[in-house]
This record gives C-alpha cells, sequence and structure tokens, in this order.
C-alpha cells in the first residue's frame, strides 16, 4: 500500500504528534507500531553515553528480568553497535543489521557479540530496526523494533515508511523537548505552531482559544468547517450538534473511541477528518486552567475501495467480511448490507461476527469507531 494511502501509517501520525501534549501516549503509538511494523519488540530508549545505562520510555515485548543485564552487555566494547555509535546513532539515519555490516565491511558482525547472544537471542530477538530520535549532551532517544529469526528482515519499503514515521517522531520530540525548557505559555503557541496538521484549541463551547497557521490556511478555504463569532461551526447543520458534543466530552476529559467527523467541502469532493481530543489540564500545564478540547484535522484521500483493501491487509479480514464491515460503516443496517452484497441474513451475521473478533471489537459503535481511523466514507 502506498504509504500516503496507508490509514495505520496516518494513525501512527496522529498519535506521534498527540504525544507533545500527552507525554505519556508513547505506549500508544509503540502499540500501533507493532501493527504496522509487524515485530515482537517495540522499544523507545534514552541511552545516556557517559553514564553507560539505559533510560527506559517504552519496552513493549522486552523481559523485564532482562533489563539488569542491558547496559554491561550492550555498552561492552565488543558490541558492534558501539563501535560505530558516532556515525549510525544520529538522528535520520535508519539503523537495519544490514545497515551495520555495510558500515563496518563485514557480514553478521552483530551475532558475534556477547549482547546478541546473552541478550537478544535468549528473548528470540535476531533482526533490528532502529533511528535515533534526539541525541545531544550524550543522551541519545532511539526507537528501536525487533524481529525473531523465523519472520524476514525489515525490507525496503517497511525501511522507508519507518524513516518516514520516525522523523515526524523526531519533531514531536524536540517540540516536547522544547515545553519543558520554555515559558509554558510562549512554547505552548510555539509547539502547536510547528505541527505540519492544522490543529486548533477550543472551549467547551467551541468558542476558539488558538489555531496554528495550518488551521488558520485551512479555515480560509471552503474546507466543511469555519469560524463564526469566535466559534468554530462545521458548514453542515446535520453535523453541527455531533461537533459541539465531541468537543464537550473532549473538554471534560472524556477520550471517546471514534471521536471524529467526516466533512466534505460544499460543492466539492475534498473530504477531512477532524478529530476532537481531551486537552487534560490538570496533567499537563502547557494549557490554561480552562475546560479545553483539541481539534486536528487531516486530509482524507482513501476510497470505499481502500477502506476494503485495509481491512483485508491490515486485520486479516475477508474480502467478503470487509465488505460488509464498509457498508456497516456507510450507515446500511445488517439485513441491508446483506441484500446489497447478495447473501443471506444468517451469513452476514457469521461475517460480522467474524469482523468484531478480527477488529477486536463488540458492538456497531466500536466497529465505526474503528472504521474511522482505517478508511474515509461519509458517516
Amino acid at each position: 500500500m502506498n504509504a500516503s494511502n496507508d490509514p495505520l501509517l496516518h494513525e501512527l501520525t496522529d498519535a506521534v504528534y498527540r504525544c507533545v501534549l500527552e507525554p505519556d501516549g508513547w505506549s500508544q503509538v509503540m502499540a500501533l507500531m507493532r501493527q504496522r511494523f509487524p515485530s515482537s519488540a517495540q522499544t523507545f530508549y534514552f541511552l545516556e553515553r557517559d553514564a553507560r545505562r539505559l533510560r527506559a520510555v517504552c519496552l513493549d515485548g522486552i523481559e523485564r528480568r532482562r533489563l539488569a543485564d542491558f547496559d554491561a552487555l550492550f555498552f561492552a566494547g565488543d558490541n558492534p553497535w558501539m563501535r560505530v555509535s558516532e556515525r549510525l546513532h544520529r538522528p535520520g539515519i535508519v539503523r537495519t543489521n544490514e545497515r551495520l555490516d555495510a558500515v563496518l565491511g563485514e557480514e553478521g558482525a552483530l551475532y558475534r557479540c556477547a549482547y546478541y547472544h546473552d541478550w537478544m537471542r535468549p528473548q528470540g530477538f535476531h533482526f533490528t530496526i532502529g533511528n535515533t530520535l534526539l541525541a545531544e549532551a550524550g543522551t541519545i532517544a532511539n526507537v528501536t523494533l525487533m524481529r525473531p529469526r523465523d519472520m524476514p528482515t525489515f525490507d525496503a519499503a517497511e525501511v522507508r515508511d519507518f524513516e518516514t514515521l520516525t522523523g515526524h517522531m523526531r519533531r514531536a520530540l524536540a517540540l516536547s523537548a522544547r515545553l519543558e525548557r520554555e515559558d509554558p505559555r510562549l512554547a505552548r503557541a510555539q509547539a502547536l505552531a510547528g505541527l505540519p496538521l492544522p490543529v486548533a484549541v477550543v472551549r467547551a463551547d467551541l468558542g476558539l482559544v488558538y489555531a496554528n497557521a495550518a488551521m488558520e490556511r485551512l479555515l480560509a478555504q471552503p474546507c466543511g468547517l469555519h469560524l463564526r463569532a469566535g466559534r468554530l461551526a462545521a458548514a453542515s447543520a446535520e453535523l453541527q450538534p455531533r461537533l459541539a458534543a465531541l468537543a464537550a466530552r473532549a473538554a471534560d476529559g472524556v477520550a471517546a473511541d471514534g471521536a471524529a467527523l467526516w466533512l466534505r467541502e460544499r460543492g466539492g469532493s475534498r473530504r477531512l477528518r477532524l478529530e476532537v481530543l481531551p486537552c487534560r489540564g490538570a496533567a499537563n500545564t502547557l494549557l490554561p486552567p480552562q475546560r479545553l478540547a483539541m481539534l486536528v484535522a487531516q486530509p482524507a484521500s482513501a476510497s470505499p475501495a481502500e477502506l476494503v483493501g485495509a481491512l483485508v491487509e491490515l486485520c486479516g479480514c475477508t474480502r467478503s467480511e470487509a465488505r460488509l464491515a464498509a457498508a456497516l460503516g456507510a450507515g446500511q443496517g445488517l439485513r441491508e448490507a446483506a441484500g446489497r452484497l447478495g447473501i443471506s441474513y444468517e451469513s452476514a451475521r457469521v461475517y460480522l461476527k467474524a469482523v468484531y473478533r478480527k477488529l477486536d471489537v463488540h458492538d456497531r459503535a466500536q466497529l465505526v469507531g474503528r472504521l474511522a481511523r482505517l478508511g474515509d466514507w461519509q458517516a
């Protein structure tokens, strides 16, 4: 799938930028990484070179009892990663086993060191891919994924998509660092201004508190969203009550699954996905003490056929199950969808149970929320 039309990669990008205001969101990023880049371990951590120790942020898939041995084995002189640290532990350079061999000019260097034999191999790890997000003052922020021997190595397409995604992660981490160091009110505006996606902070009544430059440009266009008397509003009168309800819930700190609207410009075909997120003021000093919500907009280009493809490719649905799920997500009832697909109602019920299981949802509302993150249709 082309990365520009990859729903899961878009979802990952959204989750990464949410971490600027919600630092505890990195665990969700790692969970999505596991889906987008199948792997047995997904890690985000800081290496403190002078102290020769690891400081963990998220270590999904790592055996906790092995952490006590990591520092001694990773920083050991026979670890080839340490031999090329100055060259490869730099922001933007994707590291793989193959890249390590190419830099060292020898094949299988990793597999001859104690770090591999005494730390990686006992946990079933063989192939790796990683990138450095930050390197300053002897501290390196790394994200690394690991695969077992019975899986293939990371191919060229995965390396390319991983490089794109970790570029967003570098930007988000740099903005987070700025938030910690600068005056909170000034830093908040500067951080949101630096985001490439249109972002607005609103009160519970949709009164606009802040819009970054990308959002201001969007509001100047016929995008299905506009500013009226200081409040954001949907151009569609039918969607406005739902937008208001989502903003009020988010301002109360309620993170609703699938809390998004699909907007379409009047007289045009361009669509926009508008996600409504809580701004947890109590846990975040970057925002003023108000009931606030954050609106994040992203262009949507996936067709219904691409949604079906995403369900098949990313979720393991059969094409029949995927077509039924897409029909239900478009607002059709189960009997109506069965009739249009030319299957019996009983067969549709069987397909629906399989879809619920594969998407890990339990009812129609959760299904619609899950589909909203996979593709684009007019809800």
